[in-house]
């Protein structure tokens, strides 16, 4: 056979394939449907009722060729085949084109189209399938709040699920929450806190239904509340954990340099160096110390925050340096805690924890009275602070209130420690030698150890 011939047939046999048109595979919920139970007829295809009820986990009533019910414990609607007309649950009227539904030997099929329409179900259609699911809730956001001898879990949903169970964990402390009609945007969700709550986990058991694991450090009792679109755990710990927690916070990092000195001396290298030093020292004590970070990489301000809430801190403190190169000659040390506003911080929190102020109410409410209850507490380590700052011989230029960011959503006493001027010099060079971060290091802990009664 010539090359010829074999080209003319190859190009026939594109052509052949391009004019045939392959029935299409009908799915539910991503399983295929049998062929035998839908037909397509023109450009519609046409679904069985009774099956998609069936595996929708509906009730199909047939009176007549006149009335037709298909119902659940959420959604109902009244099919009038004769005219053409549907009520979906008591409130929508719906007309649809008589073409659209078709009754064969007693059997009543719809269009994909009208399908879901009348059965609450979601489309998804392509040249070789048609998909039908099932809407399911969404997981918006796993919330914790982590308190010294108790701690909050908030699952938000999109809406209601078809249902939730609540476990304890096999052979660890911890629970599993079953969510039925429900999926995770992002397929998985993972957070680490390695304090009371180990981790919290979400992930896909089927296509329809989320399983949201949560392991814990301690065992604990728990009393669940499950609202429509909202899933609350209050978890009390059995075995109280005593020591306190430290989280110190190195300003700066990455490519946020800070205040840089003379020398190109950065502010953020500073702060680390201190702040790991301080960690050091205070190895011997009953104390859990954190730092945000460990090394010269960037953290969002809001990030520290909630490194610390997440981590139980007992006392949060931010370490910088000021800096005005006005006057090169200017040094000292400054404190800071936050100043409140109950209304003002409401909405700063609301704002940016995305919250709202009436399905959120509670949670805004804990957070406020957690901040005001720690003003007094930040006050008192400030004042401490700025009396070791005097014993050694540091100049202090005042303690005073502010709201920097980072102060602002802590949940636990927190300070922002202004240690020295890197516009200074002198300053600087202190600090490159090393003494200063000696010396501040064991002013912070000298601090720490008063403010908790440590020995």
């Amino acid at each position: 056979m010539n090359k010829g011939i074999i080209r003319r047939l190859i190009i026939f046999g594109f052509l052949f394939l391009s004019v045939i048109t392959f029935p299409k595979a009908l799915y539910f919920q991503w399983r295929e449907i049998d062929s035998a139970y839908y037909f397509e007829d023109g450009e519609n295809l046409y679904v069985s009722l009774k099956v998609i009820s069936e595996k929708s986990g509906r009730t199909l009533d047939v009176y007549n060729d006149t009335l037709i019910y298909v119902k659940d414990s959420k959604w109902n609607v009244f099919i009038f085949p004769q005219n053409s007309l549907a009520i979906i649950n008591s409130t929508e009227s719906l007309h649809f084109d008589p073409n659209d539904l078709k009754i064969i030997d007693g059997e009543i099929y719809l269009t994909a189209e009208l399908m879901v329409k009348l059965i609450n179900l979601e489309l998804i259609s392509n040249d070789s399938a048609v998909y039908l699911n099932l809407p399911l809730t969404q997981l918006t956001s796993i919330k914790t709040i982590i308190q010294k001898t108790d701690a909050r879990i908030i699952i938000e949903l999109s809406s209601s699920p078809d249902d939730v169970g609540i476990y304890p964990l096999v052979n660890k402390s911890g629970y599993l929450i079953k969510i039925k009609g429900a999926e995770i945007p992002n397929s998985y969700y993972y957070e680490e806190y390695n304090n009371k709550i180990n981790y919290i986990k979400a992930y896909h058991y089927s296509p329809t239904e989320v399983w949201i694991q949560v392991k814990l450090n301690n065992s604990a009792d728990i009393e669940e509340l499950i609202e429509e679109s909202r899933i609350i755990l209050d978890l009390s710990f059995k075995d109280k954990i005593t020591l306190p927690v430290l989280v110190l916070d190195p300003g700066h990092g990455g490519i946020d340099p800070g205040a840089v000195g003379p020398n190109k001396t950065f502010e953020k290298d500073i702060t680390l160096k201190v702040a790991k030093k301080a960690q050091e020292l205070l190895k011997p004590y009953s104390v859990n110390v954190y730092l945000t970070r460990t090394s010269d990489v960037y953290v969002d301000l809001h990030d520290r925050a909630v490194f610390s809430n997440e981590k139980g801190a007992d006392l949060f403190i931010s370490l910088h340096l000021n800096d005005y190169p006005q006057d090169t000659t200017v040094y000292g040390s400054e404190v800071y805690y936050f100043d409140f506003s109950e209304s003002a911080y409401a909405r700063r929190i609301a704002y940016r924890e995305n919250l709202d102020f009436n399905t959120d109410k509670t949670l805004i409410e804990t957070w406020v009275t957690d901040k005001e209850n720690s003003l007094d507490e930040s006050e008192k380590f400030a004042n401490i602070l700025g009396n070791y700052l005097n014993v050694n011989g540091v100049k202090l230029r005042g303690v005073y209130t502010a709201e920097f960011a980072v102060l602002a959503y802590t949940r636990s006493p927190a300070v922002l420690f202004e240690m020295e001027f890197i516009s200074n010099p002198k300053v600087v060079d202190e600090f490159t030698s090393g003494k200063y971060v000696d010396v501040f290091a064991e002013i912070i802990k000298n601090a720490v150890i008063d403010f908790f009664g440590l020995k």
